[in-house]
C-alpha cells in the first residue's frame, strides 16, 4: 500500500468555511489551505529530485480531474520507489507529502497478479496469459471446509450468486489447512472462475508455515490475496505480529495484497492496521447483538 505522510484534510466542498492546515513530512513548513486557493503541483522522485509530473495550476477543491504520469523515469524493481508531492501557493508557501510507488518486474512462469484500485474501491486482477486487468468487486463471506466438502455443487452455488472470491476458513484446531485438500479446492475454484483469499489466521505468526503456504500458492492462477490476522485486537495478538507477517510475506510475494480483519472500535488500531494493505470488518447484520457480550458481561 502507499502510506502518505501528511496531515489529512476534509473535503472543502463539504466544509467551505473551514481552513485546512497541512504540514510537510519534515514539519518545516506550515500554513493554511482553503477553498479557492490555486496551487502549482509537482510530483518528483524523493531520492533524486527528478520531476515526474508538474501541473501549473489546479484549484485546491478540485476533485474530478485525473492526471496521467509517465513511468519512463522508473525501472521495475521489488522495492517501492519513494516519491514526493509538493503543493505551492502563489505566495510561495509549500506543502509536501511523501508516498511510495510500486513498479514490479513481471516474473516468469505461471503467475497471477492483483492490485488495489483505490479510485474505484475495487481489486484488479490478471494472469500471466492475459494482457488486461479485470476489475472485481471484492466482497464475499467466510466459507467452512465442511460446507465445501458437503456437496461438489456448493462451489458452483457460490459462483452462481455472483461472488468472485472464495475465502475458506481453516480448521478450528489451530493447525491451518490440509494443504492437499486446499490444492483440490484451488483447482475446482479456478475451473469456475473463483479467486482465492487464503486465510492464515491460525498460522500467520509461524514463519515456517507462512513460507510453506506462500511458496506453494503465490503462483496459482486464481490466487487473489493473503489474509493474515483475524481480529487480532480481540484475541490480544502481539501488536507487531501483523506487521512482521506483512513484511515477511511481501519479501516472498509482492504481487498480491495482504488483508486482515479487526474487531474492536479502536483498540490499538494503528499498530494492528499497519500490517495490511486492506483492513476488513466483520459485518453481522442478522440476529446479532453487537453491543453486548455474554462472555464479558
Amino acid at each position: 500500500a502507499s502510506h502518505i505522510h501528511g496531515q489529512p484534510y476534509n473535503d472543502p466542498q463539504e466544509t467551505p468555511d473551514q481552513q485546512i492546515e497541512l504540514r510537510d513530512h519534515a514539519n518545516t513548513t506550515t500554513g493554511q489551505l482553503q477553498k479557492g486557493d490555486v496551487l502549482a503541483v509537482k510530483i518528483f522522485h524523493t531520492d533524486t529530485g527528478v520531476d515526474i509530473i508538474t501541473i501549473a495550476a489546479i484549484a485546491f477543491d478540485e476533485t474530478d480531474r485525473e492526471y496521467s504520469i509517465s513511468l519512463e523515469s522508473f525501472q521495475p524493481r521489488l522495492t517501492p520507489w519513494p516519491i514526493t508531492l509538493e503543493l505551492r501557493k502563489r505566495d510561495g508557501t509549500k506543502f509536501r507529502a511523501t508516498t511510495e510507488l510500486s513498479y514490479l518486474p513481471i516474473p516468469g512462469g505461471p503467475q497471477s497478479f492483483s492490485r488495489i484500485d483505490s479510485l474505484r474501491n475495487a481489486l484488479q486482477v490478471r494472469t500471466e496469459e492475459g494482457p488486461y486487468w479485470q476489475t472485481i468487486f471484492p466482497y464475499t463471506f467466510y466459507v467452512s471446509g465442511a460446507w465445501l466438502a458437503g456437496s461438489p455443487d456448493n462451489l458452483k452455488k457460490l459462483s452462481s450468486l455472483g461472488y468472485y472470491i472464495l475465502h475458506i476458513v481453516p480448521s478450528g484446531d489451530g493447525i491451518g489447512y490440509d494443504l492437499d485438500q486446499l490444492d483440490a479446492w484451488f483447482d475446482e475454484a479456478e475451473a469456475i472462475g473463483l479467486w482465492i483469499m487464503l486465510d492464515m489466521r491460525w498460522t500467520y505468526q509461524n514463519r515456517d508455515y507462512v513460507r510453506t503456504q506462500v511458496e506453494r500458492y503465490k503462483r496459482r492462477k486464481n490466487m487473489l490475496l493473503w489474509y493474515t490476522a483475524d481480529e487480532p485486537d480481540g484475541h490480544g495478538d502481539p501488536l507487531d505480529a501483523p506487521s512482521k507477517a506483512y513484511a515477511f510475506i511481501k519479501s516472498l510475494d509482492p504481487y498480491h495484497p495482504i488483508s486482515l480483519c479487526l474487531n474492536c472500535q479502536n483498540y490499538h488500531f494503528q499498530e494492528y492496521s499497519a500490517g495490511a494493505d486492506i483492513i476488513l470488518a466483520d459485518v453481522y447484520p442478522i440476529g446479532t447483538n453487537t453491543e453486548f457480550s455474554n462472555k464479558y458481561q
